[in-house]
């Protein structure tokens, strides 16, 4: 039984052959040798599933026997590529992987909107409803926060490891807590902050899966 967890690379939330789908010792060489090479996350992770997707079609029609791997794993690093079915995986990883990153951030906007409002009313003392009511509210927006900048972050480093994409989201939270303390009640851009801090970090993150080529 293979210890998929081992790989950190590997997408473990994404459905993962059994043992009945794969040849396990060679599966185990592929992961193996995809975990020494240095190359993206987001390209180790693909290269595997595009085996796992080609074993579990085999499987289907009992020819699992009949798919096997070089010797040389990285002739068939530069042979999968090429094909259309490839091809296909990387798009639907990568439209996939645009969509998350999407969500995750809309969400960190309006939760973290919600948790510079609620850092403030403790700052200040002045409640919008009462201690009790913000209390929750601003619980659950930090819980929500810290769950979506998991999977934001997650995704970023599938395919780099610059931390421009973090400094971006620091800079503009420390912006917020600034302008909300420096302003009047009256005026506040935490919410705009925070939307173009996304509409950045969006555009830079598609423009790098749209150059993304294995």
């Amino acid at each position: 039984m293979i210890d998929y967890t081992k790989y950190k690379w590997l997408d473990v939330q994404a459905s993962l052959p059994e043992s009945a789908q794969i040849k396990e010792k060679e599966a185990k060489r592929l992961l193996d040798t995809l975990d020494k090479k240095d190359f993206t996350s987001a390209k180790k992770d693909i290269l595997a599933r595009y085996y796992f997707d080609q074993c579990e079609k085999y499987a289907q029609e009992d020819r699992l026997d009949q798919i096997k791997l070089d010797s040389n794993l990285t002739r068939d690093f530069r042979s999968w590529p090429k094909s259309s079915s490839f091809k296909k995986m990387v798009e639907q990883v990568v439209q996939s992987d645009k969509g998350k990153f999407v969500m995750s951030g809309i969400v960190i906007v309006m939760t973290g909107t919600l948790l510079v409002f609620f850092l403030i009313a403790v700052l200040t003392g002045k409640f919008l409803f009462n201690i009790w009511v913000d209390g929750i509210v601003g619980a659950l927006s930090i819980v929500f926060l810290y769950r979506n900048m998991k999977i934001k972050y997650r995704l970023v480093k599938r395919y780099t490891s610059s931390r421009d994409y973090l400094y971006l989201d620091i800079a503009s939270f420390v912006l917020c807590f600034l302008l909300k303390i420096w302003l009047p009640v009256s005026f506040d851009f935490s919410l705009i902050i925070l939307f173009i801090a996304h509409f950045v970090s969006k555009k830079k993150f598609e423009k790098m899966l749209d150059e993304f080529t294995i």
